[in-house]
């Protein structure tokens, strides 16, 4: 999947409202003006189902998104081509980080600068 910088369609998964506008002016701010922002992984589910052409998903993927699944699971198994674009923003170590720094998922501890997400978000872009 090739991105041109600026193309990026992004959905943002984050239960606080402040967080989930930091990332999305952060995101915008640096030209990927397609970002799409959610509060749970229940309601990420709903929109990839709607329209899986997302570029990058970022968020809380270590909470539950249906039936005590974590979201990065659903992900992983649902839309695999997803899998390299995927980054975990989390408050600390938490049910699931393991299981994605293990599978190589870059994690951004709460809170982390704006740059830190710029960069990560660029690398993830850049993957295959």
């Amino acid at each position: 999947m090739e991105t041109r910088r600026g193309a990026a369609r992004c959905l943002i998964v984050d239960a606080d409202h402040e967080v989930r506008a930091l990332i999305a002016d952060v995101l915008r701010a640096d030209g990927h003006h397609d970002v799409e922002c959610v509060y749970t992984g229940a309601d990420a589910l709903r929109v990839l189902e709607e329209r899986p052409s997302f570029d990058l998903v970022l968020g809380e993927l270590t909470t539950p998104a249906r039936d005590d699944a974590l979201l990065h699971q659903e992900i992983s198994t649902r839309w695999p081509h997803l899998v390299p674009r995927l980054i975990c923003i989390t408050h600390g170590s938490s049910a699931g980080v393991s299981e994605l720094r293990a599978a190589s998922v870059p994690i951004l501890v709460k809170p982390f600068a704006p740059m830190v997400l710029q960069a990560v978000v660029t690398q993830r872009l850049a993957a295959p």
